[in-house]
Formats: C-alpha cells, structure tokens, sequence
C-alpha cells in the first residue's frame, strides 16, 4: 500500500492550499482541552491573577524550550500554568488557536504569512526557532539515497520529493533552493510524508529526495543518505523557522497574558540557547526521540529575538511564487511587543 498521495502542487489554488493549512471553521474548538485561559491579571498595579493557559505544539526537537520554561520555573514566576497540547501537525495548531481551545500555538513563518495573507489574523508573539548561520551547523537538509544517481540540487528537476505539507516551511525552502540552482520548481513533484516516513519512503525508492530536520538528516546520512543542501540555511542562513503565536482576538482580549507569556517563554529561549544539555535531556521527556539521538543530533537555533528581515525575505519569496498575492507586512504578523 502506499504511504502517500502522490500530488502535483502546481494544480493547488489559493483556496486548496488554505485548506491544507487546516479547515479552519470545522476545526474551532476541536482541541483536546476545553480550558479556558483564567482572566487576564486584576486589574490593580499589586495584583497578577494566575492563569491556566493551553498551547498547541508538535512532538519535536524544536519546542524544547517551552518544557524546559515549565520545568525551570519561568511560567510559574508569571503565574502561567501551561498545558501543552502535542498536535499533529501546524494545521490543527492553527485551527484550535483561531476557534479559542488554544491560547497559544507553535507553527512555522510560512504557515502564519500564507492564513494572514488570507485574512486569518494570527500573530507571532515570540520566535520559535532559527535556521542556523551556516551549512556547518544546519539541522535541515535535502536528501538522496547514495546510490540515486543524484549528484546536486540541479538533479532533482523531475523528480518526487517528500515535504512535511504543502506550500509549508519545508517546500518553500526547497523552491528557494531549487531557484538557486536553476531548477524551476514547477518541474518537481511534491508529496507529503510526516518526517519519520520519509526516512523508509527515501530507503524504499518511494521518492527520489527528502526535505527533512534532525535528528532524520544525522538518520539518513547513517544510512548511507547523501544531503545534496541544507534546507531552511540553504534558503536563508538564520532566518525564522517556527514561533508562538497567537490570535488578534486572544491579543485583544487578554494582553496582560499575552505578555506574561512573551515573557516567559522568551526567558525560555535564552536559557535552551545558553544550556544545550537542558535541551538534549527534555526532548526524550515529550517526542519520541530516544536519549541516544537527543545527546547527539544537531539542535535547532533558539533566541528570544525576531528579526523583520527573515520574515519579509520569505513573503517575498512566497509571493514570487504565486503562493500569496498581497504583502504581508510585519507589524500585521508579528506583535509590537514579542521582543519585549
């Protein structure tokens, strides 16, 4: 049986792509809590009113500092209990995040500028994770079987390659990539694995080359894979990969909260980027990675600060591409106070 549906991107429309980025009105309130967030803090200058907060995230490497900011005590100092949720993918963070089941959620650039791009107000209230600074750090990559024949990024034209989803972070890396090394994007098949698939669709010949983040670049490459380039670094060395965000709504409703958690998630960051080990000894704790892999795979690049530029470098990008029509500033995708 096959393990995926083999699509050709080029036929996906403004409108199929939205729904790849989640069925937004079907799916308001379908997280699996039904908490809601405690009143923002009362409003005296003496006063904080603790609040009980839901957060969507994925079962992967990158959210490290999120548990490490509920172990250390960080959320606790602004008198957040945080309930994270591990979704199945930034689809269902999204659509729980504008339905209000969840206050926060973690998900990547590309997600958050194709929704606002579509009148979908999610803001960005603190960085997630960046591409590293260069290829020797880079903890994504494109990827080949050794024996593929495939010796660089320009042998990919026409062939299958595997994204986590559709018009996502990874594909548009791939593009950006693509363009680089004179490949039209158009000319190569796209099809969605979640990332521990592609690692046995890659080895069975199922797809030609993989976009895919650690620890599956360090997996494959022990097996014999090729990486032909880094993924997010060969599109934009430390750019924004992912980060938290929320809804206009939930800004608007409850920004004392909001801030709490900028606060502390952004403390989060620091201390993940400052402390590896904190890191390599959590992930096990949430993911189904095993303390083996953790000790040993390339981290992904925290920091409390989001840069406008990597941003707008990806919109840009996006709207070459036909993905989006209209601009999406950054003030409309990240929140004036989330460096703060």
């Amino acid at each position: 049986m096959k393990i995926f549906k083999n699509i050709n991107r080029r036929s996906i429309t403004a409108a199929s792509s939205l729904a790849t980025f989640g069925l937004i009105a079907a799916a308001c309130g379908s997280s699996t809590s039904s908490t809601n967030t405690t009143s923002a803090s009362a409003k005296t200058s003496t006063t904080i009113a603790p609040a009980t907060i839901n957060v969507g995230v994925l079962p992967i490497a990158d959210v490290a500092p999120l548990y490490i900011g509920i172990k250390e005590g960080f959320f606790a100092k602004q008198k957040l209990t945080v309930v994270p949720h591990a979704l199945q993918g930034g689809a269902a963070v999204a659509s729980a995040v504008v339905g209000g089941s969840l206050q926060f959620g973690y998900g990547a650039t590309a997600n958050l500028i194709l929704a606002n791009a579509h009148g979908i107000a999610l803001r960005f209230v603190a960085a997630g994770d960046f591409a590293a600074s260069n290829s020797t750090n880079a903890w994504s990559g494109i990827l080949v079987n050794a024996n593929s024949g495939i010796t660089s990024i320009a042998g990919l034209a026409g062939k299958t390659i595997a994204s986590n989803a559709l018009q996502g972070e990874n594909e548009l890396a791939l593009d950006s990539v693509l363009l680089k090394n004179g490949v039209n994007p158009s000319s190569v098949h796209v099809v969605v694995l979640s990332f521990p698939t592609m690692v046995s669709a890659l080895a069975a010949g199922q797809v030609q080359a993989v976009t895919e983040v650690e620890p599956f670049v360090a997996s494959i490459a022990a097996h014999g894979g090729k990486l032909l380039s880094p993924l997010f670094e060969g599109e934009q060395p430390g750019m924004l990969v992912s980060g938290y965000f929320t809804s206009a709504a939930e800004i608007s409703s409850n920004p004392g909260v909001v801030k709490r958690f900028v606060t502390a998630i952004n403390q989060s960051l620091n201390y993940a980027a400052e402390n590896p080990s904190a890191a390599r000894a959590i992930i096990p704790t949430y993911s189904s990675i095993p303390s083996t892999v953790a000790n040993n795979m390339k981290l992904p690049v925290w920091s409390s600060t989001i840069t406008s530029s990597s941003v707008q470098g990806q919109e840009q990008l996006m709207k070459k591409l036909g993905w989006i029509t209209s601009n999406v500033s950054n003030s409309q995708l990240v929140w004036s106070g989330a460096n703060k």
